[in-house]
Protein backbone atom coordinates (compact mmCIF):
# COMPACT_ATOMS: atom_id res chain seq x y z
CA UNK A 1 0.00 0.00 0.00
CA UNK A 2 1.65 3.13 -1.19
CA UNK A 3 -0.29 6.73 0.02
CA UNK A 4 1.14 9.68 -2.33
CA UNK A 5 0.49 13.42 -2.35
CA UNK A 6 -2.35 13.80 -5.19
CA UNK A 7 -1.54 13.81 -8.85
CA UNK A 8 1.43 11.63 -8.62
CA UNK A 9 -0.43 8.11 -8.77
CA UNK A 10 0.94 8.03 -12.40
CA UNK A 11 4.57 7.89 -11.51
CA UNK A 12 3.92 5.96 -7.93
CA UNK A 13 2.65 3.06 -10.57
CA UNK A 14 5.57 3.53 -12.71
CA UNK A 15 8.10 3.04 -10.22
CA UNK A 16 6.05 -0.06 -9.11
CA UNK A 17 6.30 -1.76 -12.42
CA UNK A 18 9.79 -1.20 -12.59
CA UNK A 19 10.05 -2.91 -9.38
CA UNK A 20 8.06 -6.37 -10.46
CA UNK A 21 3.92 -4.69 -10.04
CA UNK A 22 1.92 -5.93 -12.39
CA UNK A 23 -0.97 -3.16 -11.52
CA UNK A 24 -2.70 -1.87 -9.12
CA UNK A 25 -5.84 0.19 -8.01
CA UNK A 26 -5.54 3.95 -6.90
CA UNK A 27 -8.51 5.32 -4.86
CA UNK A 28 -8.63 9.17 -3.87
CA UNK A 29 -8.40 9.99 -0.15
CA UNK A 30 -8.34 12.99 2.44
CA UNK A 31 -6.40 13.24 5.25
CA UNK A 32 -7.95 13.80 8.83
CA UNK A 33 -6.00 14.96 11.88
CA UNK A 34 -3.39 16.51 10.07
CA UNK A 35 -1.74 18.28 12.49
CA UNK A 36 -1.35 15.59 14.92
CA UNK A 37 0.04 13.22 11.83
CA UNK A 38 2.66 16.02 10.52
CA UNK A 39 4.12 16.39 14.08
CA UNK A 40 4.62 12.85 14.51
CA UNK A 41 5.82 12.48 11.55
CA UNK A 42 7.66 15.18 11.13
CA UNK A 43 6.80 16.13 7.33
CA UNK A 44 4.48 18.56 6.16
CA UNK A 45 1.14 16.89 4.64
CA UNK A 46 -1.34 17.92 2.53
CA UNK A 47 -4.95 16.58 2.96
CA UNK A 48 -5.68 15.57 -0.50
CA UNK A 49 -3.90 11.62 -0.93
CA UNK A 50 -3.92 9.08 -3.52
CA UNK A 51 -4.52 5.66 -1.92
CA UNK A 52 -2.73 3.03 -4.22
CA UNK A 53 -3.01 -0.53 -3.61
CA UNK A 54 -1.01 -3.32 -5.02
CA UNK A 55 -1.37 -6.98 -4.85
CA UNK A 56 1.93 -8.89 -5.98
CA UNK A 57 3.89 -12.17 -4.27
CA UNK A 58 5.75 -12.10 -1.10
CA UNK A 59 9.00 -12.35 -2.98
CA UNK A 60 8.46 -9.12 -4.72
CA UNK A 61 7.57 -6.82 -1.96
CA UNK A 62 11.00 -5.65 -1.20
CA UNK A 63 11.73 -4.91 -4.79
CA UNK A 64 8.24 -3.12 -5.23
CA UNK A 65 8.65 -1.04 -2.31
CA UNK A 66 12.16 0.28 -2.70
CA UNK A 67 11.36 0.75 -6.25
CA UNK A 68 8.69 3.52 -4.91
CA UNK A 69 10.22 4.77 -2.42
CA UNK A 70 13.92 5.82 -4.54
CA UNK A 71 11.81 7.18 -7.60
CA UNK A 72 8.44 8.40 -5.60
CA UNK A 73 9.43 8.49 -1.51
CA UNK A 74 9.64 11.13 1.05
CA UNK A 75 11.85 13.43 -0.80
CA UNK A 76 10.46 13.74 -4.03
CA UNK A 77 7.18 15.75 -4.58
CA UNK A 78 5.23 12.46 -4.50
CA UNK A 79 5.99 12.34 -0.61
CA UNK A 80 4.78 8.48 -0.84
CA UNK A 81 5.12 6.05 2.34
CA UNK A 82 4.61 2.68 1.45
CA UNK A 83 3.94 -0.25 4.12
CA UNK A 84 2.84 -4.24 3.57
CA UNK A 85 -0.04 -5.69 4.93
CA UNK A 86 -0.49 -9.77 4.66
CA UNK A 87 -2.99 -10.57 2.10
CA UNK A 88 -3.86 -14.17 3.96
CA UNK A 89 -6.89 -15.06 1.31
CA UNK A 90 -8.36 -13.93 -1.83
CA UNK A 91 -11.69 -13.77 -3.93
CA UNK A 92 -11.75 -12.83 -7.48
CA UNK A 93 -8.00 -12.38 -8.62
CA UNK A 94 -7.57 -15.43 -10.74
CA UNK A 95 -3.96 -15.76 -11.91
CA UNK A 96 -3.38 -15.71 -7.81
CA UNK A 97 -6.05 -18.26 -7.41
CA UNK A 98 -5.24 -20.35 -10.36
CA UNK A 99 -1.31 -20.28 -8.51
CA UNK A 100 -2.71 -21.13 -5.29
CA UNK A 101 -4.73 -24.12 -6.90
CA UNK A 102 -1.24 -25.42 -8.65
CA UNK A 103 0.70 -24.79 -5.18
Amino acid sequence: MAIANYGYNTQVMKAAEEGGATGGTVLHGKGVGMKRAEQFLGVSLVSEKEVIFIVAKAEQKNAIMTAIMEKAGLTSKAGTIVFSLPVTSTAGLRILENEEENS
